[in-house]
């Protein structure tokens, strides 16, 4: 009996010993092999999409962030019935069970996507299918917290988190957080496991603060969509910004586009305020006053022949949509007249008047972040012909941005600096480093503060007495001018004689300003001058913005009358 024991005993140790000395072979000798080998069984590098800073407007309100989000793939290696699969993840995301298989079939690698940024119902459904060779990982895609509200300005951001238009990409390497590769997980089914969103350095770090003002950026795509639907116009733009600053509180533009169309195109990513040119028609006309007041070649009282509506100078024929005959230039102004002006304009001179319309900005960049703006279409008087002058003094043959005209009204406004419009305030950028927009901007003095003066009691005239009194704002002085320019047909290369561009600029209260304010429609249907279609959409945003910025009255409130006989349409 007792040498049984010993037997089983010293059977019992050998063994313990065998298992003992494996165990020490595998741990000690072999450790670094099988570690490898483990972690290259069960551990990927993932780099994940990069996640973006924030962009918030003037007041630190967010309108662009990142969130998590997670992204489906699969291994079509480990798939072991592709049909199937993919007809239980199509039903779930929503995806053509067909074209999943036959993306499962003519995969080339162990890696495909099925559909990345999920909703939390999407990745849910996904978990519970529990598909072997199909799982999750986290990436970070876009949230915008107030819906489409200046979807242009923003831009867009693609599936890989890289900037594709707008502010998005034309800061985009800035706002990108390059964080290093991590690892993730499988499981034993061959899994990749979901990484922890909150793993590591995840802190919402740095982000660009813009001049824009949230609520005035609603007021105006609020206004420009009910001004599009009054005027049935095919589209248009409004700029808001601050005399004092430069700073853009408000840039809208129509058509708008979705964050969540899929099917875009170039055109609908267009920022119409700096990208959408146009013959600006009468309210260029301010340049042209400048350029005559500045250079002493007329006076308000002076005395013009407007010929009856109809004047024929270099072989064309010049017409007045309401008929004057001797009036002085404050009245020419009012009423718009065409023949004034271009009469005007032969006074001034082609290089006069280039000069002064070169020095108001036009014909350049104005200097603005967003990418593709235009500089517009200014030919320099050498390419002139012999029309090009009187034309071009009422605002034909020139294109314009509304940006470049809410400078130019700006400058007035001011008392004759031109400044840079500024978009972006600052930025603390999440890789390091920060940046500052300098405020104000100055560019340059176009005009004498003497001459600023003069040209605001004459565009207050316009609002008062002549084609710009469905602008008046209750309680507040407007200085401004209406534009109604014909369209060149791009199949007759002639204007055409039912398509306009329809405007109002203007600066609010006129005698102490604070805001200007630009609405531009395209192609409005039916009445189609711009005092009577961009009018009142200036009107009720500045009425709304005064109120907003809390901008004392500057005068008795008064009933908006209705504009007098020939005096509304231009």
């Amino acid at each position: 009996m007792i040498r049984r024991f010993r037997v089983a005993l010293g059977l019992l140790t050998m063994g313990f010993a065998v298992v003992v000395a494996r165990l020490a072979y595998i741990q000690i000798w072999c450790h670094t092999n099988l570690t490898t080998r483990a972690a290259q069984q069960a551990q990927r590098w993932v780099r994940e999409a990069p996640r973006r800073a924030t962009i918030v407007d003037r007041h630190g309100a967010p309108l662009a962030e990142s969130v998590a989000s997670a992204s489906c793939y699969a291994d079509p290696t480990l798939l072991a019935h592709p049909h199937t699969a993919a007809a239980r993840l199509g039903a779930a995301l929503g995806v053509d069970p067909a074209r999943l298989a036959r993306v499962f079939k003519d995969a080339r690698g162990s890696f495909v996507w099925v559909r990345r940024q999920l909703t939390p119902e999407q990745a849910t459904a996904v978990e519970r299918e529990n598909l072997r060779g199909v799982g999750l990982v986290w990436e970070y895609r876009r949230l915008y917290p107030n819906g489409d509200l200046a979807a242009p300005l923003l831009g867009r951001v693609g599936e890989d988190g890289r900037g594709l238009s707008g502010l998005e990409h034309a800061f985009d390497a800035e706002l990108l957080d390059r964080r290093p590769a991590r690892r993730a997980l499988r499981d034993g089914r061959g899994r990749r496991l979901a990484l922890d969103a909150t793993d590591g350095d995840d802190d919402d770090r740095g982000g660009l603060r813009l001049g824009i003002d949230r609520t005035l950026q609603y007021i105006a795509e609020r206004e420009l969509d009910l001004g599009l639907r009054r005027s049935r116009a095919r589209g248009g733009a409004v700029v808001i910004q601050d005399i004092r600053t430069g700073d853009i509180l408000a840039l809208a533009g129509r058509p708008r586009f979705s964050f969540s169309d899929a099917n875009l195109d170039l055109s609908d990513l267009q920022v119409r305020a700096t990208q959408w040119v146009f013959e600006p028609g009468s309210t260029f006309k301010l340049i042209t006053a400048a350029a005559a007041l500045e250079q002493g070649r007329v006076r308000t009282d002076e005395l013009f022949n407007c010929e009856g509506g109809r004047w024929r100078v270099a072989g064309v024929e010049i017409n007045d949509h309401e008929p004057e005959r001797v009036i002085s230039f404050a009245h020419v102004m009012e009423v718009s007249s065409n023949i004034g002006f271009a009469k005007l304009g032969l006074r001034l001179g082609k290089e006069k008047l280039y000069d002064t319309t070169r020095a108001f900005g036009f014909g350049t960049r104005t200097g603005c972040e967003l990418p593709g703006e235009s500089a517009g279409l200014l030919r320099p008087p050498a390419r002139w012909s012999g029309t090009s002058l009187p034309i071009l003094s009422f605002g034909q043959e020139i294109g314009v941005t509304a940006l470049q005209l809410a400078g130019a009204y700006t400058a007035v406004a001011n008392g004759g600096l031109l400044l840079e419009p500024r978009l972006c305030l600052e930025a603390e950028w999440p890789n390091g480093g920060r940046q500052r927009w300098p405020s104000p901007g100055v560019v340059r003095r176009v005009i004498r503060p003497e001459t600023a003066r003069v040209l605001t009691r004459l565009l207050e005239g316009v609002v008062i007495r002549g084609t710009g009194q469905e602008a008046a704002v209750p309680g507040w002085t407007v200085a401004g001018k209406t534009g109604t320019a014909q369209k060149i047909d791009p199949v007759t290369r002639a204007y055409s004689p039912d398509k306009n561009v329809a405007s109002f600029c203007g600066f609010v209260p006129a005698r102490q300003p604070r805001l200007t304010i630009v609405v531009v429609l395209d192609e409005p249907a039916g009445v189609t001058w711009g005092g009577v279609n961009a009018g009142p959409v200036f009107r009720s945003i500045a009425a709304q913005a005064l109120i907003r910025l809390a901008v004392p009255a500057d005068q008795p409130a008064r009933l908006v009358g209705t504009p007098e006989k020939g005096r509304g349409h231009t």
